[in-house]
């Protein structure tokens, strides 16, 4: 395995953590400063104004629980206590809090951004079984080693185990070649070979996404049941059953108590449903009517009639709506695209973009290098399996940014803000991955099993042609 760690085995973008503290310190000291010595000789005066009464009147309240020689009489002093050591003090105390703050939040911005590595190895090597570490992680299951117990201990979720263990295996696939042999090689491992627990991590990630996409707009499982037909439990019968043979001969008049009350409580029904009410269909006379249409007329202009029509009231409505949510108070409230996209296609409430990324770098650079390091030959009855995931998420990404409909409150929506930069990066990961793969296996397509369509698709995506 490579040793040390070289400038060339650091991601592009990432710099040495001293090296971030002597660019980033000066500039924080100097707004810790700033704001120090601002409030402390604003927050005499602002506190004057505001609480300085209400937190005297309170304070006096409970001293007298406890002191009963305190005189009634007392009231604040004239002048605040604007004394130049109580300014100093807060000038001294204020910066050294505000800079507790803000080197504990600037050190773990600089140190989190790192990669995985211990030593300039992965940090999985030190363990006894790096290839078992690295799959719990990619499962980010918590029954896991010390070392990510204690993790969880201080705040990080499994899905933060889960990133850094997926930005593992992209370092691995890109700058260790002689642990990517030892996983091909590790065949023999509880639960299957460790490239085919690896890939299977990686691909259910991609089909993820894909899951997402296709449930959107479906109904989820308590709409469908609120929407299935329950059955209808019939009331207990409280009258005679119905009559059998001639029903159309007159009835037998009544001999008992209880049929006179049916009988009478039939005939007042029955006059009911043929003569229904006509007050309920026309409240007001057509006479009404016409004497409101008049004062209507001689009250309203036709301008003012108008203006409250339901139809002109909502377009009112619609109008002073948009503008509220053009406006910067309106901010909050819209719904826009590339949100909407975020939350669908990475998931919420944590993004998935960073597990997508290494997801597709790792299987693109293990399935080619497999070529040379797979002495079982392992990889080669995945390839199928990866273009299609690759083809499908790719195919997937583009139908749903082109298709889905824009939210009402999006006002400031263009038609060319459907590909948001996120969806933009996976979808050329996605790309580079298939032209990798199509580069290496496609003399090989048909011993592989890789159908034609999917090859002819495949480079389509790629840009390659029919080459």
């Amino acid at each position: 395995m490579s040793s040390g760690t070289s400038s060339e085995q650091r991601p592009v973008g990432v710099v040495n953590p001293m090296d971030q503290f002597k660019l980033r310190l000066p500039n924080m000291l100097r707004e810790v400063g700033i704001i120090s010595i601002v409030s402390s000789f604003a927050g005499p005066f602002i506190y004057s104004l505001t609480v300085r009464k209400l937190a005297w009147r309170t304070s006096l309240f409970w001293a007298r629980l406890f002191r009963y020689d305190i005189p009634h009489a007392a009231d604040l002093s004239i002048l605040p206590p604007y004394h130049y050591t109580l300014i100093f003090r807060s000038i001294v105390s204020g910066f050294l809090l505000l800079s507790l703050w803000r080197v504990s939040n600037l050190a773990f911005d600089i140190y989190v951004v790192q990669e995985p590595l211990k030593r300039g190895q992965p940090i999985s090597e030190d363990s006894r079984d790096p290839n078992g570490v690295l799959i719990n992680g990619l499962r980010a299951k918590k029954q896991l080693i010390k070392v990510d117990q204690l993790l969880l201990s201080l705040g990080f979720t499994s899905k933060c185990l889960q990133a850094f263990a997926f930005w593992e295996l992209a370092e691995i696939s890109r700058n260790f070649p002689n642990r990517r042999v030892l996983i091909f090689r590790d065949i023999d491992r509880p639960g299957g070979p460790a490239w085919s627990q690896i890939s299977s991590e990686c691909l259910k990630i991609l089909q993820a996404v894909n899951n997402r996409i296709t449930e959107y707009g479906q109904p989820s499982a308590q709409q469908q049941a609120l929407s299935k037909p329950q059955e209808v439990q019939s009331l207990p019968r409280i009258g005679a059953p119905l009559k059998e043979g001639q029903v159309l001969v007159n009835p037998p008049p009544p001999s008992t108590r209880r049929e006179m009350v049916e009988t009478k409580v039939g005939s007042f029904a029955k006059s009911i449903g043929n003569n229904p009410p006509t007050s309920y269909q026309n409240p007001l006379s057509p006479k009404t009517q016409q004497y409101l249409e008049a004062a209507r007329n001689k009250i309203l202009t036709p301008e003012q009639q108008q203006a409250i029509t339901p139809a002109h009231v909502q377009s009112r409505f619609n109008v002073y709506m948009t503008r509220f949510l053009q406006s910067w108070l309106g901010q909050p409230f819209r719904q826009t695209f590339a949100r909407r996209v975020q939350s669908i296609v990475f998931g919420q409430p944590y993004s998935e973009l960073s597990l997508i990324l290494d997801a597709v770098e790792s299987l693109k650079i293990f399935a080619t290098a497999s070529i040379t390091e797979d002495d079982y030959g392992k990889v080669a009855k995945d390839i199928p399996v990866i273009i299609r995931t690759f083809i499908t998420t790719y195919q997937n990404l583009e139908r749903f940014t082109a298709t889905l409909p824009v939210h009402w409150t999006d006002v400031n929506f263009e038609e060319d803000q459907r590909k948001t930069e996120d969806v933009l990066i996976v979808l050329s990961a996605l790309r580079q991955g298939l032209e990798e793969l199509v580069r290496v296996f496609g003399g090989f397509s048909k011993e592989l099993g890789i159908g034609e369509g999917d090859m002819r698709v495949a480079k389509a995506i790629a840009g390659m042609g029919d080459s």
